[in-house]
């Protein structure tokens, strides 16, 4: 029989152990680097053994307000280190220690792409190896790659570098193999098993010697033993013999009901080989699907090839047809102002790099552009927590506001100040749960909105200024709230909020979408009826909203993305007298009426307002 060393043995099981992500305290960031660069993942480093946290926790104590590195732990280590600290915090130490679960970064981290670890294990082990000696013959590989939370499936149910049991465990063998080499096992190592069984039978023959206990167990093994090993007939001879010398032992007993167990211990032993057959055929015939299912994939694949190539030769002969159409139109004057200002083609020719501004020590999540005073300038906001301005003409950083405890999710210049009190104002949205106003002349923050209706505080993912009001007579302000002018946020809470700028009164919350809102935009003044009063809002839910502000009601749900919504706007041509067609080739009369989304589902789509039809 194949010897197996107790160490080798134990350290198999413990990386069986440790391959299972329930039981592991957090994942080896090695293996989350084979498919992801280190900078996508730093945030969700477990901050006690600084690899990637398994199922995450946020540290919430008031004492680290002020820290500007991600604070998450995994739940497994985070147990283990209050338990053995009692009860103090990983970070400082003090007691009351606060956390929570962190969902968000459970999903991110849920959603990584990963290969199978137990398949990482072996590679790692086998990589000291030299080129020279190459793949080892036959080795078995693990082809899982998916996503990191459909790991624990695939590990009880389909890895083939799963390690199993020998069959004749009961009788004393340990030896732990993987699924595909226990055949060979039990090959190779027969006349070892043999001698395990035969050893365990001598020694239940001795026990029923000494007790009288019933010969029933003896013949059961006598039929295993016949069913695994086809043993000589001499041999069989001979423990009938030492049966029939037992069995004149324990005459007393009651020889009907004997008979009748052994006759029951047959048909369960029959019933035993006849399921062993079926799994056997079961599994044939599973390979014989999987085989089929692969040639139907690809041929699947191939059609799949053939109708995008069609489609690639439809899209150039439309593309081809588009750009006859224009030239005519433009040679008939029947459609000037297509493009009033620049030709795509123009400005793709002259295109160029101009200017880069740096500063930020994290990724910018958010710019806006302003002239004022004849100047140009560019906001920023960035995961560094900071708010910067820039003059464009310069590239200098002319200001940096740090007022923010956490990553700064959207700025805006303000064309509320810049208006009535003519002051460039910024307006800035963080993870911070609030929404800040910044005088970056003066240098100062002028106003603070931080609380959410109900008591519900989440962070403020995007914001968006009402339109400037004005009327046929003069540019007087109407009154909504305090002085007629808002602002609107969108929130990880799933709603969309109003408030009064000046006030800073929250006067309407919008509920309906079932997750976290990613983009939102008022309706411009010139759309009218239609448009006017009226707020799109997207989400990670895979719809587009529009809000009535007077009602306080939902007016449409657009439904047609296949994933998170992440940008919604109003037709950016209200203004102009360009013209669009529907997905049909039909001119649409209005094109004010248009509003388009873009999504994680790789599109943008274009909406009729009016008929709640996807047009494009």
């Amino acid at each position: 029989m194949k010897q197996v060393n107790e160490k080798t043995l134990n350290d198999e099981v413990k990386n069986e152990v440790t391959s299972l992500p329930v039981e592991s305290p957090c994942f080896n960031k090695d293996w989350i680097l084979k498919f992801h660069q280190e900078e996508y993942i730093r945030h969700f480093i477990c901050l006690i053994c600084r690899q990637i946290a398994n199922n995450a926790m946020i540290l919430e104590c008031p004492q680290h307000a002020s820290m500007d590195e991600s604070l998450i732990v995994g739940e497994h280590c985070m147990e283990l280190f209050l338990k053995n600290n009692n009860n103090s915090c990983p970070i400082q130490s003090h007691d009351n220690c606060l956390y929570s679960r962190d969902n968000t970064a459970r999903r991110y981290i849920g959603d990584l792409s990963v290969i199978c670890i137990r398949q990482f294990e072996q590679e790692s082990k086998t990589s000291n190896k030299t080129e020279n000696e190459g793949e080892a013959p036959g080795e078995i590989k693990c082809n899982f790659k998916g996503k990191l939370k459909n790991l624990y499936g695939h590990l009880n149910n389909e890895c083939p570098l799963q390690l199993i049991n020998c069959w004749f465990k009961p009788f004393g063998c340990n030896y732990l193999c993987l699924r595909h080499s226990l055949k060979d096992h039990l090959i190779e190592n027969i006349q070892q098993h043999f001698d395990l069984v035969i050893r365990l039978f001598q020694s239940m023959k001795q026990t029923i010697q000494l007790q009288q206990v019933s010969f029933i167990f003896v013949y059961l093994i006598l039929h295993i033993l016949c069913i695994f090993f086809e043993i000589n007939k001499d041999e069989a001879n001979q423990l009938k013999l030492e049966i029939n010398q037992l069995k004149i032992q324990i005459k007393n007993n009651d020889q009907n009901t004997i008979s009748n167990e052994i006759d029951k211990l047959k048909q369960e032993i029959q019933l035993k080989n006849t399921q062993i057959i079926e799994k056997d055929n079961q599994i044939k015939q599973m390979e014989r699907d999987s085989n089929q299912e692969l040639l139907k994939c690809r041929a699947d694949i191939e059609i799949i090839k053939k109708d995008f190539n069609d489609k690639e030769k439809q899209l150039l002969s439309n593309y081809d047809k588009l750009v006859t159409i224009v030239e005519e139109k433009k040679e008939n004057d029947q459609c000037p102002t297509l493009s009033s200002s620049f030709t795509f083609d123009l400005f793709s020719s002259s295109s160029k790099f101009l200017k880069s501004f740096n500063g930020h020590t994290d990724r910018v999540t958010s710019i806006d552009y302003s002239i004022f005073d004849n100047r140009q300038f560019l906001c920023s906001g960035s995961w560094d927590t900071t708010v910067r301005v820039w003059d464009v003409e310069t590239n200098k950083q002319l200001q940096l506001f740090s007022g923010h405890s956490n990553k700064v999710i959207c700025v805006k210049f303000s064309p509320y100040h810049s208006h009535n009190n003519h002051h460039n104002v910024i307006c800035s949205s963080s993870d911070d749960k609030t929404i800040r106003f910044w005088d970056f002349k003066d240098k100062q923050q002028l106003k603070i909105f931080n609380e959410h209706a109900g008591g519900v505080y989440e962070a403020s993912w995007c914001v968006d200024f009402s339109p400037l009001q004005s009327n046929n007579k003069s540019n007087n302000i109407g009154v909504i709230g305090g002085n007629g002018y808002t602002i609107c946020s969108g929130s990880y809470d799933k709603t969309i909020s109003i408030w009064d700028i000046e006030t800073t009164k929250q006067l309407v919350v919008f509920k309906g979408h079932e997750r976290e809102v990613m983009s939102v935009q008022y309706g411009p003044n010139e759309l009218g009826n239609i448009g006017a009063n009226t707020i799109l809002s997207g989400s990670r839910d895979n719809t587009i909203c529009l809000w009535d502000i007077r009602s306080s009601q939902q007016i449409q749900v657009y439904s047609g993305h296949t994933d998170e919504v992440m940008t919604v706007v109003y037709s950016p041509f209200a203004n102009s007298n360009s013209t669009i067609c529907d997905k049909n080739g039909i001119e649409i009369n209005s094109i004010s009426n248009i509003i388009c989304s873009g999504s994680f589902d790789n599109t943008i789509r274009f909406w009729d307002i009016r008929s709640n039809k996807e047009l494009h």
